[in-house]
C-alpha cells in the first residue's frame, strides 16, 4: 500500500532554484565518457559499459555513483554529446532502479541523489524528449514521496535530517507556494535544533557527517534567501553555526581532524562549502566536546572522549584525550582514521583507542562497543576546559576507572608562537588505591612521510616531516619506542607511517611529560 502512494507522481518540469557551488573537473567528464569512473578515489574501468551494471565491492564508490554528485562535472557541458551522456546515465538509473531497494534507496543516498538531479535539472532536460523529461520527473516525484513517508520513521539522525532537507529543496523547485515551503523549513529547523548541539556540531561529532549535511544545507539556504528573507531568517543562523563548528575542528593543514569516523575528505569540497559561510572561528575554543587551541601557525585539537547518545554513535571512536597537531599546512601527528571501504571487516579495529594519538591502559579503550557497533560509555561524562586567553587545554576521562582504578588527565599547551607543544599525562586515583596494575601507553601517530630516529645517546627523538621540516621530541618518566603505524588515505588506502610510543607503569599520581619542538636553522 505504501508503494502505491508513490505511483503516478510526476512533474512536467522543475525550476532551476538550486545552485551548484562545488567545483567541476573537465578531466572527470572525459574519463567517464571513456568508461573510467574515479569515484571515492577508486578507479573502475567499465570497458564502455554502464557503471550501474558493474558489481564493485566498495561501499564509498557505490554511494558516490548512486548519489550523482559527479553530475556537477557536466555543469558546463560544451556539446550535445556530453549532455546526452549525463542524461543517459540518469535514464539508465531510472530504468534499473525504479523499484525500492535498501542499498540504492536509503534515505541519505536518495536525498543526495535528488538534490543533485534538481541542481542539474536543466542539464538533464535540455535536448531530452518529452518522454525522457517525464520519466525523470516521475522518478523524482516517486523518490521524494518515498523519502517523505520514510523520513518520519528514520532511526538514524543523519537519515532523518537528510530526509527533512529534501522536501525543502523539492518545494523550492516544484512551484509550491510559500506556505508549503515554510512548513518544510519549519520541520527542518526543528530537527536541526534537535540533532545539532549548541556549538553548531552535529551530535555524531564527525566532521564527515557535518560536511554531508552542510553540502545540502548550503544549497537550500541559498535558494531560500533568493526567494524570501522570512524563509531564511531562522535557518540561516543555524547553518552559519555549523560552518563555524566545522572550521573549528579543521587543522591548519586544511583537513578536519581524524575523529569519530572522519578520514581524508576532499579539500576542494570543504573549501567550496566553507566559503559559503560568512565568518571563521579564531583562537581557543570548545566545540562539541573538542578542545581547540591555536598559536602562531600551529593548531591542536583534542577530543574529550565524549560518547554521543547511542543513536549517533554508530561511527564514533574510542578517542578519549586523542590529539591532532598541525603546523602551517602540514600535519605533525594525528590519528589513524577509520578503516577504508576495502577493510570493512576491520572496521572496529580502527575505532579503538590504540589507533589514536592518546593514552590507553593495557591497550584497552576508554569506551566499549555495543550492538550494531554503537559506542558505549565506561565511566562518567568526561571533562574538558580551554583557557581562552592562553593556548592551553585540559581534559580528563574516567573511562579507565572501573577497570584500573585511575582517571587520566591530559594537559596540552602551545608555546613559542606555536613552535613548541608541551603535554602532561597524569594518572589520578580518586579512591586512593595504591595496589594499581597495568601499563600506560601514550601514542603519537606521525604524519605520512615523517621519519623518526633516535638522536645520539637515545634521549631525544628527531622527526623529519615530508616537507623537510624538523621537530624534536623529548619525554620524561616513560620509556620511548618507535614503531610502525598507518594513516588512512582515500587515495591510496593507508599510508605506512611511524608512531612514537611511550610506556609507563600505572601508579597513583604518575605523570608522563612530553614536548614537541620545531627545529630552526
Amino acid at each position: 500500500m505504501v508503494r502505491w502512494t508513490w505511483l503516478g507522481l510526476s512533474q512536467d518540469v522543475y525550476s532551476p532554484a538550486l545552485n551548484e557551488f562545488r567545483p567541476m573537473d573537465r578531466d572527470t567528464v572525459r574519463e567517464m565518457m571513456s568508461g573510467r569512473y574515479l569515484l571515492a578515489s577508486k578507479l573502475v574501468d567499465t570497458d564502455g559499459g554502464s557503471p550501474f551494471a558493474v558489481d564493485v565491492d566498495h561501499r564509498d564508490w557505490h554511494d558516490e555513483l548512486h548519489g550523482f554528485s559527479w553530475l556537477r562535472h557536466f555543469r558546463d557541458a560544451r556539446n550535445t554529446d556530453e549532455r546526452y551522456f549525463a542524461r543517459t546515465l540518469v535514464m539508465d538509473w531510472v530504468s534499473r532502479f525504479a523499484e525500492f531497494d535498501p542499498d540504492t534507496w536509503s534515505l541519505t543516498l536518495t536525498s543526495q541523489r535528488l538534490m543533485n538531479w534538481l541542481r542539474h535539472f536543466n542539464l538533464l532536460s535540455e535536448g531530452a524528449s518529452a518522454e525522457q523529461v517525464k520519466a525523470i520527473s516521475r522518478s523524482i516525484g516517486m523518490q521524494a514521496q518515498s523519502v517523505r513517508l520514510r523520513g518520519g520513521l528514520a532511526t538514524d539522525p543523519l537519515d532523518e535530517l537528510m530526509a527533512a532537507i529534501l522536501p525543502v529543496a523539492v518545494s523550492l523547485c516544484d512551484a509550491s507556494d510559500d506556505r508549503h515551503v515554510a512548513q518544510a523549513v519549519e520541520r527542518l529547523v526543528g530537527l536541526l535544533k534537535k540533532h545539532v548541539d549548541d556549538s553548531g556540531l552535529y551530535r555524531g561529532r564527525s566532521a564527515r557527517q557535518q560536511l554531508i549535511l552542510l553540502t545540502e544545507l548550503v544549497t537550500v539556504r541559498q535558494a531560500l534567501s533568493q526567494r524570501s528573507v522570512e524563509l531564511v531568517r531562522e535557518i540561516g543562523p543555524l547553518v552559519e553555526k555549523m560552518h563555524l563548528a566545522l572550521d573549528s575542528i579543521t587543522l591548519s593543514s586544511g583537513e578536519p581532524g581524524y575523529f569519530n569516523g572522519t578520514g581524508q575528505l576532499p579539500v576542494e569540497i570543504i573549501f567550496a562549502v566553507q566559503t559559503q559561510g560568512s565568518g571563521r572561528r579564531q583562537g581557543n575554543a570548545l566545540v562539541g566536546g573538542y578542545g581547540v587551541i591555536a598559536d602562531g601557525q600551529s593548531l591542536a585539537i583534542m577530543d574529550s572522549g565524549r560518547v554521543p547518545a547511542a543513536a549517533y554513535s554508530g561511527e564514533a571512536h574510542a578517542s578519549a584525550l586523542a590529539l591532532e597537531f598541525s603546523h602551517g599546512k602540514e600535519l605533525v601527528f594525528g590519528n589513524c582514521g577509520p578503516a577504508p571501504a576495502e577493510l570493512e571487516e576491520n572496521r572496529q579495529l580502527f575505532r579503538i583507542g590504540s589507533t589514536h594519538s592518546g593514552p590507553t591502559i593495557d591497550d584497552q579503550s576508554s569506551a566499549r562497543f555495543g550492538r550494531a557497533g554503537a559506542l558505549l560509555n565506561y565511566g562518567d561524562k568526561p571533562y574538558i576546559e580551554v583557557d581562552r586567553d592562553e593556548a592551553s587545554m585540559l581534559a580528563r576521562t574516567s573511562g579507565f576507572r572501573s577497570r584500573f582504578g585511575v582517571q587520566i588527565e591530559r594537559r596540552v599547551t602551545l608555546m613559542s608562537s606555536g613552535e613548541t607543544l608541551v603535554g602532561q599525562d597524569k594518572l589520578i586515583s580518586p579512591g586512593g588505591r595504591r595496589n594499581l596494575k597495568g601499563e600506560l601507553t601514550i601514542r603519537f601517530h606521525l604524519a605520512p612521510g615523517a621519519r623518526a630516529s633516535r638522536a645520539e645517546g637515545g634521549e631525544m627523538i628527531l622527526i623529519q616531516l615530508g616537507s623537510g621540516a624538523r621537530w624534536s621530541f623529548l619525554w620524561e618518566a616513560a620509556t620511548a619506542h618507535i614503531e610502525d603505524s598507518v594513516r588512512q588515505s582515500s587515495h591510496i588506502g593507508f599510508y605506512r607511517t611511524q608512531q612514537i610510543v611511550l610506556t609507563a607503569a600505572v601508579a597513583a599520581d604518575a605523570e608522563v611529560a612530553w614536548i614537541f619542538t620545531k627545529q630552526t636553522g
